[in-house]
């Protein structure tokens, strides 16, 4: 395991960008990880991907290597490939028949009154308990099950390691499971303890902040999603991006909730609206501005009102 004093170095670089830290952190680590001079990512995978390749989960441990990757299946009554089915917004008959549930590739999703659209309809079943006990073992329902958070929005090389990203030797990147530290993500067991992981001596919250792209300022508690503390006193917090969080171990950071958006909520960026909702980024009409919100659809289609109820043909 890599001590303290070893990680001296690492300190330093954190400052410069989270690949850096990444990559003095195989340097430091790399015997402790069973890592050679090949360049492979923390996940145990070489460093020659062919494009859109995951890395093989896992990494080397005192108890034993964790399991390959292995193929991305959900077993006999599921597979984890999204099915080529998506719920209809504006059915054009009236809905009379029962709710199916499908598979996006991350949670089961329900078409109500079974009013599906896609190749592969037929693949819905009729209750979500059913739905995500089919998907159970796939990446996504693993990783929340295990205590990870699933980062859907991630475009990275492999899952994170011991807290950490890996290193961007890939040219397609994928969504990911954050384990924290001190864990891994294991194909079919989920974020388990490694006992592999570095210890790392603790930078301070100005450092981390300031180091992560943050401002260190006095406003009494950290920012949240662009969102300045509500909190009146002058104690120093750390304000981060409009999408980030501060997290206690890395600095500012994207953040889960500041891109799941609600009905009414902006949907700008990165963001993703509820289910049943759909982002529009105009309000129509002449002199109409807004940003782009969640916004339930509108069926009533016409040459004057679209499907987020704006008027297509207005100046």
């Amino acid at each position: 395991m890599c001590t303290t004093v070893g990680m001296l170095d690492l300190r330093l670089t954190l400052a410069q960008s989270r690949s850096v830290l990444w990559a003095s952190l195989l340097l430091a680590c790399g015997t402790a990880h069973g890592l050679g001079d090949g360049g492979a990512s923390p996940d145990g995978a070489a460093s020659g991907l062919d494009a859109g390749r995951r890395p093989d989960a896992g990494a080397a441990s005192d108890a034993g290597s964790l399991p390959d990757a292995g193929p991305r299946d959900a077993g006999p009554r599921g597979t984890c490939d999204a099915h080529d089915a998506v719920a209809e917004l504006c059915p054009d008959v009236l809905c009379d028949g029962l709710p199916t549930w499908h598979w996006d590739g991350e949670q089961c999703f329900m078409a109500d009154c079974g009013t599906c659209v896609g190749d592969e309809c037929g693949l819905g079943v009729s209750s979500q308990s059913e739905c995500e006990a089919a998907h159970a073992s796939c990446e996504a329902p693993l990783c929340r099950a295990t205590g990870g958070t699933w980062q859907w929005w991630a475009e990275l090389c492999g899952h994170y390691s011991c807290g950490f990203e890996p290193p961007a030797i890939c040219e397609t990147g994928m969504p990911a499971c954050d384990c924290g530290p001190g864990r891994n993500f294991s194909p079919g067991l989920g974020c388990v303890f490694d006992p592999t992981c570095p210890d790392l001596e603790p930078l301070t919250t100005e450092v981390l902040c300031t180091s992560t792209g943050g401002t260190w300022d006095a406003q009494c508690c950290h920012s949240e999603c662009g969102v300045p503390c509500a909190a009146a006193c002058a104690l120093p917090a750390c304000t981060c991006g409009p999408m980030e969080i501060f997290h206690p171990e890395r600095g500012c950071e994207i953040g889960q909730r500041c891109l799941e958006r609600l009905q009414g909520e902006s949907c700008e960026g990165q963001a993703r609206c509820e289910r049943g909702t759909i982002c529009c980024d105009t309000c129509g009409g002449p002199g109409c501005a807004g940003e782009p919100t969640c916004r339930l659809p509108v069926c009533d289609i016409s040459p004057t009102r679209d499907i987020c109820g704006n008027n297509p043909i207005a100046p």
